[in-house]
This record gives structure tokens, C-alpha cells and sequence, in this order.
């Protein structure tokens, strides 16, 4: 899940999804239930073509329903694609429909059948239209079907006993929804379908297990002083979740988003000590750390180097890399800053930049800011090893979902898994 905060925002407001200008309104057969609040999820955002189809029969229109583009029946596909800054949808046979500028609308003809992008099947309707870049295809959906596609990839294959922290997940991601339906951006869609958002896979995602979880929980958010609040969530906290300025050191305080203890009471275990990431420990030798310094410490956003990087993305000569400390704790132990001294100088890196910067060779990132650092040198002052011993997997921000599933198991009810990890938040109807 994606690290944005968005502004709260106050009880009917949250009840719109707002359409951009000259986009179709969604007509009664695109497959969105009447009283679930529209929502757009973008799945290409740069696409050259896009292969569409159905479960059962279905249709592309042009603009609104009443202008047909071409017809499929259950099983068909065809590819859309961009020429002359028009779209043209090209059957299986090879024939072509007359070019329209769109926004090409794609739905379901059959009740209870699917529309599809990609092999991959979608509840709704799939509105593409061009871009500067290709195509942006966007699933235009209910929220409540939205969240079936997502509660089950973002918490997981989940067990009897394990509900409550499933339910914990439709809630909070149904927040972090109707905060971004709202927000004033105007791009044309309201979330990715990725980790820069939320995942979304579909209707191949859903599960039974999150579907009743969903349903249970059906138009519940969280509040906070009567307004529903942005909020994040994330695998691991480690042992305690942090606050915003700790991790997200350019955005505002949230009151709700404060430091939260996973220690089970009266013992030395934490809820979350069941994550395969609940301690960690990440190496670099000399080579490795040369490489990650001298392609992302100019990237990083916060990271100040003493000259620029030369032009058409060639790698920075660092020279020797002698140094590299953690320079304070937050309030959750985590790194406040790293220190990396360089021949070129010295640069500093804060928060959850310093995740984006100790990459590994494959190019993930740090599993988390909550970890101590040592370094081995050799003859010549050059740092030969660094070793990053840590706990946690993500920013550390709101609910830590392995903690939930702790706290789930030992039998706490979904409400008071979300109100300890957003202080002093309540649970309510949209």
C-alpha cells in the first residue's frame, strides 16, 4: 500500500465519486450495484494496447451507451489499440472498427458475467481512453466489489480464527478508499491497482473468507473528531507501529497515526512475532554497497551530495566510501537518519527515503527503518561490509497487519483491533 496521506474529510462528503469532465456516467448496465459508491481503479496507465473480452456477451461503446462500437460473445476477446490519437478495436479475425476518440466503454451484456482486461476478470465496467503515452484503462466498479478484489491480496491467505483481522482489513482499506474517491486530484481515476495504492486483482482475487469479511463490515470506516481518516497499513511493524514524522518526514502529524506498542502484556513476545519478516537481517559487501550508493544516493529525495550526477542516468564515482551511521531514533527506535560519507562529500538521508536507498542488488528495497547498522573496513578506511540487522516490513504506519492477525487469534474483535492502532479513532457507518 501506497504511503500518500490525503486530507480528511467530513460525513456526506465522502459519498461522491467524482466523474471528470466529459466522462459517460455510468449507465444501468454497467454492472455496479445501485447504492455502492463508484470508484475507478487504473489498471495501465501507459498501455499500447489493451485486450478486452467477457465472461458472457459483451459490448464497447463509444462515449455513452447509445453509440455501439463492436460486439463480443462470451469468451471473445479483441485488442484496442491507439492510432492517430483515436482508438480502433480489433476483432479476432483481423477486421477493424471505424476509429472513435473515445472514452471506449467496455461492459457486461449478461447479468452475472464479467468483463475482462487482460485474461483477468473484473466486476463493472472497463473505460479506456487515450493518453500522451498510450492508453489508460481504468475498472470503473462499486467500492464494496472493489474492496472483495483487495482485502484478500493485501491481508493475505488467512485461517479460522483469523477473521477479525480480515474484517480489521476491509475496514481500513474502505477508508483509505472513500479518502482517495475524494481528494481534489485531477487524474482521471482515484486509485492504482498496485502497492502504490492498494493491490487489486479482480473478481480472480476474491475469496470467501474476505468477501464475508467485507460484507460483514459493509459501509464501516474510521473517524476520528467525526471525520474519516486516511489509513495506512503495513505488513510488520517490528514491535511497535511509528508515527508519521518519523517515516514520512515531509508530511504533516496525524493524531490518529501515532507510535503503538505490539508487546503482548505481561510477556516479551509482540503480536506481529509471527511474520517470516518480524526480524531480519540485510548484507552488503563492498562491491554491492558500491554499486546500490553510486546508482540511487542521488535519487533519493532528501539524499544531498556535493556535486550532480552527470547526464543520461551514468552512475556517480563516489571514491571511498568510508563511513555510513545512523544518526538517531525516532520515537519507535526506528533510524532517524543515515549519514554516508563519501569522497565526494558527506549526504544525508531521512526516513523512509533510507529504505529506497539501501536497495538490494535486485533492486528491493529495505524492508524497514528499524534497524541497527555495523561496518567492517579495510586497510585502506573503505567500508568492506555493511550489515543492517532489523525487525518489520514496511513504513510502520497504522494497523500492522501481522499484528492484527495476532491480536485476531487472541480473540480480539475487529473494532478494537482498528481503534488501538489508530488512537482514538471510532468505528461507524459511511
Amino acid at each position: 500500500m501506497r504511503r500518500t496521506l490525503a486530507i480528511a474529510l467530513v460525513g456526506a462528503a465522502a459519498c461522491a465519486s467524482a466523474l471528470p469532465r466529459g466522462e459517460p456516467e455510468p449507465a444501468a448496465e454497467s454492472g455496479i450495484d445501485q447504492g455502492d459508491q463508484p470508484v475507478r481503479i487504473a489498471l495501465a496507465t501507459a498501455s499500447r494496447s489493451a485486450r478486452v473480452g467477457g465472461t458472457g456477451s459483451w459490448r464497447i461503446y463509444s462515449r455513452n451507451s447509445s453509440n455501439l462500437v463492436a460486439s463480443g460473445r462470451p469468451d471473445d476477446t479483441m485488442t484496442i489499440e491507439v492510432r492517430g490519437r483515436k482508438m480502433v478495436a480489433i476483432r479476432s479475425n483481423g477486421s477493424v472498427t471505424s476509429r472513435h476518440s473515445g472514452p471506449f466503454i467496455v461492459r457486461s451484456a449478461t447479468p452475472g458475467s464479467f468483463v475482462k482486461h487482460g485474461g483477468k476478470r473484473y466486476r463493472g465496467e472497463l473505460l479506456i481512453t487515450t493518453t500522451d503515452s498510450g492508453m489508460l484503462v481504468v475498472n470503473r466498479l462499486g467500492v464494496e466489489s472493489y474492496l472483495r478484489g483487495v482485502v484478500p491480496l493485501e491481508i493475505g491467505n488467512r485461517q479460522t480464527g483469523e477473521e477479525a483481522a480480515v474484517e480489521a482489513q476491509a475496514v481500513a482499506a474502505r477508508s483509505y478508499s472513500y479518502i482517495r474517491m475524494t481528494s481534489r486530484e485531477t487524474r482521471p481515476f482515484d486509485m492504482y491497482s498496485s502497492v502504490q495504492d492498494q493491490v487489486y486483482g479482480g473478481v480472480d482475487a476474491e475469496k470467501p473468507m474476505p468477501d464475508a469479511a467485507v460484507l460483514a463490515t459493509k459501509d464501516m470506516v474510521l473517524r476520528y473528531a467525526g471525520r474519516i481518516v486516511n489509513t495506512p497499513y503495513s505488513s510488520t511493524c517490528g514491535g511497535s507501529t511509528a508515527g508519521v514524522e518519523e517515516v514520512w518526514w515531509r508530511e504533516p502529524d496525524q493524531p490518529h497515526l501515532r507510535p503503538v506498542s505490539d508487546r503482548i502484556s505481561g510477556s516479551d513476545r509482540f503480536y506481529c512475532d509471527a511474520s517470516p519478516r518480524f526480524r531480519w537481517t540485510s548484507t552488503f559487501d563492498q562491491n554491492e554497497l558500491r554499486a546500490t550508493l553510486e546508482k540511487y544516493l542521488e535519487q533519493v529525495s532528501g539524499a544531498r551530495e556535493m556535486t550532480v550526477a552527470p547526464a543520461g542516468g551514468q552512475r556517480v564515482s563516489l571514491g571511498r566510501i568510508s563511513g555510513i551511521r545512523v544518526e538517531g531514533r525516532t520515537a519507535s527506535d526506528r533510524a532517524a537518519t543515515l549519514t554516508i560519507q563519501t569522497g565526494r562529500g558527506n549526504s544525508v538521508v531521512r526516513g523512509n527515503d533510507i529504505r529506497f536507498l539501501l536497495r538490494t542488488p535486485t533492486g528491493t528495497i529495505l524492508n524497514s527503518t528499524y534497524f541497527t547498522a555495523q561496518t567492517e573496513s579495510d586497510s585502506a578506511g573503505e567500508i568492506s561490509r555493511l550489515t543492517l540487522t532489523g525487525g518489520g516490513y514496511g513504513h510502520g504506519i497504522g494497523m500492522c497487519q501481522w499484528g492484527a492477525i495476532g491480536r485476531a487469534r487472541a480473540g480480539q474483535d475487529y473494532r478494537t483491533i482498528l481503534t488501538t492502532y489508530y488512537p482514538g479513532t471510532t468505528v461507524g457507518s459511511i
